[in-house]
């Protein structure tokens, strides 16, 4: 997905701000093992830390005119040779945190089973007609909340969607979820079929 791309996603979240400003406020505070509403998704489970956090080490934008080169912050290893690079995890002012990295194919085999990567849950699979990073969570292991990707108005994530990854190609992906409470600086990634790992959240 094109930097452009990630830009119109991130206006299209900002778009539906009001309507899911009290779906944040409960997600903030609610109780372990919450569902997510059809708002935002942002429900919450708890789920246990995953070691030391990668920190964020840039404030990048990816709704900048002039976006700073990527920097690799950790690599996440998959299944038949599949790697995420995380490049930034980034809380911004509209009360979102924005992940993007890069979706890497090490082997020499194109691979089609995206849809592993859109999580369980028949809506998103519906919505997003095919493969996705709908499937990827934030998890607050201090206060052992858990949140799910954000939604627009017509159910559709706001992440990348992608059908397959040719071999020994890399694709950019983004994912947007509902922000921790300011005091939380660091998060818990993850991805179906992928390692977890912690993050430490930047800022614009």
């Amino acid at each position: 997905m094109s930097m452009r791309q990630i830009s119109q996603a991130r206006r299209a979240a900002a778009a539906v701000t009001a309507a899911v400003a009290l779906t944040f406020a409960l997600a903030a505070c609610g109780s372990d093992g919450d569902k997510p509403d059809q708002a935002s998704k942002a429900g919450q489970s708890s789920a246990p830390d995953n070691g030391g956090a990668v920190d964020q080490g840039g404030k990048g934008n990816p709704g900048s005119a002039n976006p700073q080169p990527d920097k690799v912050l950790t690599t996440l290893k998959g299944q038949d040779g599949m790697e995420l690079d995380i490049t930034a995890a980034v809380r911004d002012s509209g009360g979102f945190v924005t992940v993007q990295g890069n979706m890497r194919n090490t082997a020499d085999a194109d691979f089609n089973h995206t849809s592993d990567w859109s999580g369980s849950e028949l809506e998103i699979k519906q919505a997003v007609g095919g493969g996705s990073v709908a499937g990827a969570t934030l998890v607050d292991a201090k206060e052992k909340k858990r949140y799910y990707v954000l939604r627009d108005t017509e159910n559709r994530p706001l992440v990348t969607t992608l059908s397959s990854v040719k071999a020994k190609t890399s694709t950019p992906v983004f994912m947007q979820f509902p922000a921790p409470p300011e005091t939380v600086n660091q998060v818990t990634f993850s991805l179906p079929t992928f390692q977890a790992v912690t993050l430490r959240l930047g800022s614009e």
